[in-house]
């Protein structure tokens, strides 16, 4: 058991892929669930004798957290890519690594588009068109998800093997 980690990710490439599908699957969800909430409460809401403020006070607070659900799964991303920079600068890294690092991540950058492509039975159904309308940063993420892949894996082979070459003592053992 090593216990000198350093601040190192074991696998990082595969838990940021496992971090960001999971959550581009879990983002319409937890909408729906918002959604088909919303609508009955505040419906039954302004049935109530003075409920009309209470539902369009409901209705703003729902409308908030949608809007914040989309921005906390685009900051979880972010936080991920950050966890794999900050692991890419920890890391302690040998030439030999260098092939395997590009294999891999050309493979991940092949099957990545069959993985988000599965999304796309939830993100291209009628059933959650208004929880996609309302996940615009969500959606670009999808969208562009090999670019994002390629600048990353790009920016963390650059750091972690820019190091043998640029400061040796801390570098490839």
């Amino acid at each position: 058991m090593n216990l000198n980690k350093k601040g190192q990710i074991d696998y990082p490439i595969i838990t940021l892929i496992v971090i960001i599908v999971s959550l581009l699957i879990l983002a319409p969800v937890v909408l729906k669930i918002f959604n088909s909430i919303k609508t009955p409460m505040s419906d039954q809401l302004a049935n109530v004798s003075g409920g009309d403020i209470a539902s369009q006070n409901f209705n703003t607070v729902m409308n908030t957290a949608t809007n914040f659900w989309d921005k906390v799964i685009f900051a979880a991303f972010i936080l991920a890519v950050i966890l794999m920079l900050i692991s890419a600068f920890l890391i302690d890294t040998h030439p030999f690594w260098i092939i395997l690092y590009i294999f891999i991540s050309f493979m991940v950058v092949l099957f990545a588009p069959d993985i988000v492509g599965s999304l796309s039975n939830i993100y291209d159904s009628a059933n959650f068109a208004t929880e996609i309308a309302q996940l615009t940063y969500v959606n670009t993420l999808r969208t562009y998800f090999g670019e994002f892949l390629i600048g990353v894996f790009v920016i963390t082979g650059i750091i972690m093997f820019g190091k043998i070459w640029l400061f040796p003592s801390k570098g490839g053992k």
